[in-house]
């Protein structure tokens, strides 16, 4: 998380450097308003990211435990295999 932020960051700054050395240079700003909007469009997938792993605990920490199995004891255990169903 934290990796992400400072290349989102780095791209940001690199786009700004960019666009304070460009001058009359159209082919440097187009570079630089292209790192902008890729740096952008990457803050803007994090942040989906993070707000779709958060309502993922989220959920998973809301989630009820099932109850145990009545039938996993140690009859369960002891007993034959079942032989398999025929098709009806």
């Amino acid at each position: 998380m934290r990796g992400s932020l400072f290349g989102i960051a780095g791209l940001l700054l690199a786009a700004a450097v960019l666009l304070a050395f460009a001058g009359d240079s159209v082919a440097l700003k187009a570079v630089a308003i292209a790192l902008f909007g890729v740096a952008c469009v990457v803050a803007v997938s994090l942040m989906f990211f993070v707000v779709g792993r958060s309502e993922d605990e989220e959920r998973e920490a809301s989630k009820p435990t099932p109850p145990p199995d009545p039938h996993a004891g140690e009859a369960a255990r002891r007993s034959r295999p079942r032989p398999p169903r025929r098709p009806t």
